[in-house]
């Protein structure tokens, strides 16, 4: 039978590469042209949104690889059945457990990577992006403007537009900034250029505006401060380390706190190798076809079976995360329940095949 080891894992291996760069292609393609619109709009540079990419690389290979495998157990055995192999191979002893070790060699590889993908890379890659997306908005806003273009920074309290940049993209003219206080009054600014510079001491950023004039006060209000200026600097925002705050997605394990939101995001964690592994029972328990249907049979209801098992993981995990389900019960009921299924669907792969 080591033979038909090898020559099941290495059809499994091939689907499961193929089937996974083609669902990154869609995955990060689709992303891609999201960013690259956000970029045009002034939000991002192009350099930043190759790096973004990068950065969320291993957060779309940890979504896309458990499909992945599973379209490979599926088309895999699926194939053998259509070609009636199967039935030579359950001929010569070959039972249904015998035939999820076959498929448990490439399963458990692909489970492992998941491990390390959810476990360990993916929350270093997104601590790693929320530190450049940062770092980006503190030092690089003056980079994404665009001249005639309305920017929003510091989360929809400031307004920045200009109507020319230089070439070299160090100087705005005809520079227009609205910023909105804490306590509702405005402070508005038309200057004829603007240039950044950063204070060595310090490390903020500042922009200097020229030849302008400042409008301060509360709308609707006629005790509006005006002045004229020759040189005005507006510092930008500006956050430390200590400022940052990471989400639960970008903690490591031993960081995961006690809230809702950690303990959702530990339970997916966990489940990531999980859906993995029931996923590919599943697929092995879905392919069972008729031998005139042929191996492509099953894709389309097997895919269904797959996103809905998806689907109540995700649902459940917001449920944790909003609180609506208590911490102990996390996925494992999802989990259960599909395992039941994959193993029902199991039961049947020995049975004859009515044509």
């Amino acid at each position: 039978m080591s033979v038909a080891l090898r020559y099941v894992n290495r059809e499994l291996l091939a689907i499961f590469f193929v089937t996974l760069v083609l669902l990154l292609l869609v995955a990060v393609g689709g992303r891609f042209i999201g960013y690259l619109q956000e970029a045009a709009m002034g939000k991002f540079t192009g350099s930043t949104v190759l790096m973004i990419m990068g950065l969320r690389l291993s957060e779309f290979v940890q979504i896309v690889a458990p499909f992945a495998a599973y379209i490979a157990v599926l088309l895999t055995f699926s194939r053998l059945h259509a070609d009636q192999e199967m039935v030579v191979l359950q001929g010569a002893g070959s039972s249904t457990l015998q035939l999820l070790r076959w498929a448990s060699v490439t399963l458990v590889s692909v489970t492992v990577f998941v491990v390390l993908l959810a476990w360990f890379i993916t929350p270093l890659s997104q601590r790693a992006l929320v530190e450049f997306m940062t770092e980006q908005r503190a030092e690089t806003e003056f980079e994404t403007v665009n001249p005639g273009t309305f920017h929003i920074y510091d989360r929809g309290r400031r307004v920045t537009y200009s109507g020319e940049m230089s070439d070299d993209r160090r100087v705005l003219m005809n520079v227009f900034m609205e910023q909105r206080l804490e306590d509702g009054r405005r402070i508005t600014v038309w200057a004829e250029s603007g240039r950044q510079e950063l204070d060595p001491d310090s490390g903020s950023s500042f922009l200097v505006l020229s030849n302008g004039r400042r409008y301060e006060g509360m709308p609707g209000a006629a005790d509006f401060r005006v002045m004229s200026f020759d040189e005005l600097s507006q510092r930008l925002e500006t956050i430390h380390d200590g400022q940052r705050a990471f989400e639960a997605e970008a903690l490591p394990f031993a960081e995961l706190g006690g809230d809702a939101e950690g303990r959702a995001e530990w339970h997916w964690r966990v489940a990531a190798p999980l859906f993995t592994l029931i996923g590919g029972m599943l697929g092995v328990g879905v392919s069972r076809v008729k031998p005139r249907q042929g191996r492509f049979a099953k894709v389309v209801p097997g895919m269904l079976l797959m996103l809905l098992y998806y689907l109540a993981l995700m649902l459940n995990r917001s449920a944790l995360a909003e609180g609506q389900l208590p911490s102990q019960l996390g996925l494992w009921l999802v989990h259960a329940v599909f395992l039941g299924i994959a193993v029902f669907l199991l039961k049947r792969v020995a049975l004859p095949v009515k044509a």
